[in-house]
């Protein structure tokens, strides 16, 4: 199902008698469907044009018949003004690549006068990149998106309902939540054959089957010279340490999630990660990829501000728009502190790098696409103050030296990556024994010593370990001052990314003088709860959970005290507004009913009217199903809402529409 607001705007543009719509698209099969269904809901008839297949019409268009002129573009254009009664919709495939034609361009201009009173509009549908000059101010130019979160749940739902798929692992819906994330800024087709490749055959739902589907996105930023899309290697378990930071990227997951959205949660904006080099920002940034399930593309930003390389505020805006368009993503910016080095504070800047840079952190604080950004920064007092303001990251942290534990920690992982059982070595020591080291110097220290090991012929052991972290002269020892310089700095702006042990024990008993009042308050009902905080959309998902299934009139009632229930407004079906869902309703919660409704979140039920024996109805004429066509004066459809789609005729029922009504007789 295509956004409410999208199919809202097309169809404001058709009624209002818009004769030439340019509809951008690679998907071209999905939205001809979209717009025949449209023209269904219209009472219009829909007839398509190709190059190479002519034309194709639906049951009710009366066109010319068969002929050769049906493959020529100007004689067709031609039938659209003579041939064909109004209320037509025309979609015109590929019809970009015929404007080098100057007698489609004077056809076209000549039937933009025409099209509206005849109650026609054309469509152009493909990759539309420029309009002539003749027709640009006739044309309305749209970009039609590629499926959503809850088309892409409908296209999955389709692919493991397939036999043929043969796709046998049984999938929770958490997990479908999180496979839909994995594809999103994949066309319709894209999304389809990157799940059945990935789970036809598989035994289980792994960290490497969603890295095998996040990687299908590779190609959307294939081509963009500052964006290069990073394989997902390491994963959050390839981290020694860090648990504030990982706590907190562990809880910003689930702000992404549908649950969050439907609650209107704003997508978390990002975290900048500064600290000591070698401390696993950058291993951070990939695992924090892993561990969100989403794509990591990285972000050459000192590429972008280099004049030399001719700088332009366009180049940025195809960068962000590509970022949003895999989006859910991971932005990286490595060494973000590089890139802004020369530019802060320096009079003589350029101009348009000025712009950039301005155009780049305003961005970073408005932007809504679900683009995690991570920027590492290893010398804090190259970055300029307004990227500090709150408002452009969640969050920021110092990544320190490693402490006991983690350098613990990083030895076992390195060990294990290599092939060897970190029991064998007196890691203790090790540990003690490498205070001051980052953790990429014990990462080299331990490849050394396996090395030097091999290259003898000998079993690593202990002593090996030991000359390797001897010969090592830790960065703790050349750069004091500036990691003391750091330390001080970060001590009053960064949460540490280490948490304190002390700390952990203290919200250990929190959590354990937590568990009683926890269990209590699950025996509250939730949905009230939700309705109190403002949360009437979750709300009316919990009420519905505890009843099932539920009148309209009810509903009402329910939730009077918690919302503006009274208004002027009117629920309808789109094909036909005639045939009336309910009345006198509010105007906000009408809109959030419809949202959930076309979402797929709510589903309506044909009900007999007797459930509505003592409820205030709509004061007309009640029918017991959809009309088979069109009413002549306005009629009353008993339903009512359920969490189970209706199978006896879901596409109807899942498609609404607001009406306002006169006001109320005194």
């Amino acid at each position: 199902m295509v956004a409410a607001h999208v199919i809202d705007d097309l169809s404001d543009r058709i009624l209002a008698g818009y004769p030439l719509l340019v509809t951008r698209t690679y998907e071209e099969r999905r939205w001809e469907q979209e717009f025949r269904r449209l023209a269904a809901d219209f009472g219009w008839s829909c007839v398509s044009w190709s190059m190479t297949g002519g034309v194709v019409a639906d049951s009710e268009s009366s066109g010319s018949e068969a002929g050769a002129e049906r493959v020529d573009p100007v004689a067709f254009l031609a039938q659209i003004q003579n041939d064909y009664p109004g209320q037509h919709l025309f979609l015109l495939k590929d019809f970009h690549l015929c404007f080098d034609d100057p007698y489609v361009i004077r056809k076209l201009r000549d039937l933009v006068p025409v099209l509206p009173g005849q109650q026609k509009t054309l469509i152009l549908l493909g990759t539309v990149d420029t309009i002539p000059k003749e027709i640009s101010k006739d044309v309305s130019i749209i970009d039609l998106p590629l499926p959503d979160e809850d088309d892409l749940h409908e296209i999955l739902e389709a692919v493991l309902d397939d036999p043929k798929s043969g796709i046998a692992t049984s999938i929770q819906q958490a997990d479908r939540e999180t496979l839909v994330r994995s594809v999103l800024g994949l066309t319709a087709d894209e999304a389809r054959k990157a799940w059945v490749k990935s789970l036809r055959g598989a035994d289980g739902l792994t960290d490497e089957l969603f890295a095998s589907l996040i990687s299908e996105k590779r190609k959307v930023v294939q081509g963009a010279s500052l964006l290069e899309f990073v394989a997902l290697d390491e994963g959050i378990d390839d981290v020694g340490g860090l648990d504030g930071l990982k706590e907190w990227i562990a809880n910003r997951s689930e702000a992404f999630s549908t649950d969050a959205k439907n609650r209107h949660i704003g997508n978390p904006k990002g975290v900048l990660l500064a600290g000591v080099q070698g401390c696993g920002k950058s291993l951070t940034a990939r695992a924090i990829a892993r561990m969100l399930k989403f794509p990591l593309i990285r972000m050459d930003l000192g590429d972008l501000l280099e004049s030399g390389r001719g700088v332009s505020e366009q180049n940025l805006r195809d960068v962000l728009s590509t970022a949003e368009t895999i989006a859910p993503a991971v932005l990286w910016i490595e060494e973000i502190d590089k890139a802004f080095a020369g530019f802060v504070g320096n009079e003589s800047q350029d101009p348009t790098v000025s712009r950039i840079v301005g155009r780049f952190l305003t961005w970073l604080q408005e932007h809504t696409h679900p683009v995690f950004v991570v920027a590492t920064a290893n010398r804090i007092e190259s970055l300029p103050p307004e990227l500090l303001r709150r408002g452009r990251f969640d969050d920021l942290f110092f990544v320190d030296l490693p402490t006991y534990e983690e350098r613990l920690a990083i030895f076992r992982i390195h060990l294990q990556k290599r092939g060897w059982n970190p029991e064998q070595f007196d890691l203790d020591s090790h540990s003690n024994a490498t205070e001051g080291y980052s953790g990429a110097e014990i990462e080299t220290l331990v490849n050394s010593a396996i090395i030097d090991s091999y290259a003898e012929k000998r079993i690593l052991s202990d002593e090996d370990l030991q000359d390797s972290i001897e010969r090592t002269v830790p960065l703790s020892i050349t750069m004091e001052d500036e990691i003391f310089q750091l330390r001080e700095w970060a001590r009053t702006r960064c949460r540490p990314a280490t948490l304190d042990h002390r700390v952990i024990r203290v919200m250990e008993e929190e959590a354990r003088r937590g568990e009683t009042p926890a269990a209590e308050a699950e025996e509250v009902l939730k949905w009230k709860q939700l309705a109190e905080y403002g949360q009437i959309p979750a709300a009316i998902i919990e009420f519905l959970r505890h009843h099932e299934r539920v009148t309209w009139d009810v509903l009402l009632n329910e939730f009077a005290d918690y919302t503006e229930v009274s208004g002027r407004y009117g629920l309808v079906f789109r094909s036909d507004p005639k045939v009336v869902i309910w009345t006198r309703i509010g105007r906000e919660l009408v809109d959030q009913l419809i949202d959930l409704i076309v979402r797929k979140r709510l589903y309506l039920h044909p009900c007999g009217e007797d459930l509505y024996q003592q409820a205030s109805t709509p004061k007309l004429p009640a029918v017991a199903k959809f009309p088979d066509q069109r009413v002549q004066n306005a009629v009353w459809l008993p339903t009512e809402l359920q969490l189970a789609p209706y199978i006896g005729g879901a596409g109807i029922y899942g498609r609404v529409a607001r009406i306002k009504m006169g006001a109320p007789s005194s």
